[in-house]
């Protein structure tokens, strides 16, 4: 079998894993950390998807959204998903920019053992007085998030 396909497998296997550990209920310890400002919720859900904490990690995603934390996890880090998180160190989680129920956090984070840096924008809503992140892609199909995609166009 071909290296690219190896890797390609190996990609959509731990996606799969990540969808599964995400997706089930019951059973789980998990608790959130309620209170949190929105970089606060994005430091929170870095350090659990970090530490293969997926059912944690879930909890800060917004439920509208809550079906896709991979999602999230793959836009802070790429396509390579939760291998390359949890081989990167995050610089620095900043709120960038914020107006009514809407925030938007920039997570600053290098790979490590090289100069490689990415810095990424994560949307958040107030929901109940908690802040969730909210899945990329959702930002910008549904309407209901028309103000948070101006925050994140104005970054």
């Amino acid at each position: 079998m071909p290296k690219k396909s190896l890797k390609t497998l190996a990609v959509a296997g731990l996606l799969l894993f990540v969808m599964l550990v995400a997706g089930c209920g019951g059973g789980s310890n998990a608790k959130r950390i309620t209170g949190l400002e929105p970089d606060g919720v994005v430091k929170t859900f870095v350090d659990a998807a970090q530490n293969s904490k997926m059912k944690e990690a879930g909890l800060y995603i917004s439920p509208a959204s809550s079906g896709n934390a991979k999602t999230v996890v793959k836009f802070l880090t790429g396509d390579s998903g939760l291998a390359q998180l949890k081989k990167s160190n995050v610089m620095s989680v900043k709120q960038a920019a914020r107006e009514g129920n809407y925030a938007v956090v920039v997570a600053t984070l290098q790979e490590q053992d090289t100069f490689n840096f990415t810095v990424k924008p994560v949307g958040l809503e107030k929901i109940k007085g908690e802040w969730y992140i909210v899945d990329f892609d959702q930002i910008y199909n549904d309407a209901k998030y028309q103000a948070l995609e101006k925050l994140l166009n104005s970054i």
